[in-house]
């Protein structure tokens, strides 16, 4: 039974541990792109539909940012936790509420009322953001449980599961609207959820019992000097202008995808053929992402081009892409200005 150590012998029998942590992997990455998908699932149809409810730009994208806004404020209370009730119970109860809220989300289309409207969609977005938080920050926690050998890697697939889930949201998104209405996406994605929440509840051993007994511990302890050494490692990287300038970064990197969600869709529907065509649009960034990612990583090891080159280098791809995708004036500006002087 020595295969099994990296699930600490779940309590119900699989053929093997290898196959136990195969399966755990394979409903891991399922649910993080279906849960991903949840984020990207509006963009090919909600702001058309939204300002046909009479919805101004500025609330529509606030119903987007609204989910990874509630993803940031919750992160870090999700990993306490984590601690005391457990990777599993965490993790389960992530993916049950982004179910939940999802099926709600597909009642919005039979409100008349445009603020009920308006707070309908805005409330659950927060309970999916909430339910997201839960799913992510556990199963970091439990890829690292299921095989410790192999987090890096790990790691990686579950990033590429990241993309794929940007991609086929917004493209998924369209063909359902299209074939059903407002509320098939929602009711679609909510449904695929529940195999792989099954399958993590038969598969991965129920951890809140340790969890409590170490919750237990620390909380005996919390008058000891030993709680608050396990508090400085963070304020000490908070303070460090190489992890601030790292963090900046990220929320540039990712930045690109908020802003066009709630814009691009209003900007080229008078060319889009159909939902669809909008939503195979906003599929080109996530596989882009999704193909290039494992590229980035091997040419950012420090014997190649090493991360800062490869953080440098997105970060002026990414600029010229937003002075492009309008055109914005700037662009437009140097172009004539350059005519100008030629002349």
């Amino acid at each position: 039974m020595a295969s099994h150590d990296g699930l600490r012998k779940p309590p119900r029998a699989v053929s093997s541990g290898r196959t136990t942590k195969c399966v755990v992997l394979v409903c891991i990455n399922l649910s993080n792109l279906v849960c991903h998908s949840v984020y990207s699932v509006l963009a090919s149809f909600f702001p058309q539909e939204a300002r046909a409810k009479g919805l101004s730009d500025e609330p529509i994208g606030l119903v987007f940012a609204i989910f990874a806004a509630v993803i940031f404020v919750a992160a870090p209370f999700v990993s306490h936790a984590l601690t005391r009730y457990g990777k599993r119970q965490v993790y389960v109860a992530g993916l049950a509420i982004v179910a939940l809220g999802t099926v709600c989300f597909a009642m919005a289309a039979s409100i008349e009322s445009l603020p009920g409207y308006f707070l309908w969609c805005l409330c659950l977005r927060c309970v999916q953001g909430f339910g997201s938080a839960l799913e992510e920050t556990a199963a970091y926690a439990l890829i690292a449980d299921v095989d410790p050998d192999a987090v890096s890697f790990n790691l990686g697939i579950t990033e590429i599961s990241t993309g794929l889930g940007y991609m086929v949201g917004p493209t998924v998104g369209g063909i359902l609207f299209a074939l059903g209405g407002f509320a098939a996406p929602f009711i679609c994605i909510a449904a695929a959820l529940v195999p792989a929440l099954l399958l993590i509840i038969w598969t991965v051993p129920d951890d809140s019992a340790a969890a409590r007994a170490a919750s237990l511990a620390r909380d005996q302890q919390v008058a000891g000097g030993l709680q608050e050494s396990a508090m400085m490692p963070l304020q000490n990287l908070l303070v460090r202008p190489q992890i601030l300038a790292i963090a900046l970064t990220a929320v540039l990197g990712n930045s690109d995808y908020a802003f066009l969600e709630p814009t691009l869709a209003g900007h080229v529907e008078a060319i889009a053929a159909s939902s669809t065509s909008v939503g195979m649009l906003f599929s080109v960034t996530s596989l882009t992402y999704t193909v290039c990612s494992p590229v980035m990583g091997w040419l950012s090891h420090k014997h190649r081009l090493g991360p800062r080159t490869v953080i440098l280098l997105g970060t002026a791809f990414q600029s010229a892409g937003f002075l492009l995708i309008g055109p914005s004036p700037l662009v437009s500006w140097m172009w004539e200005g350059g005519g100008d002087g030629a002349a």
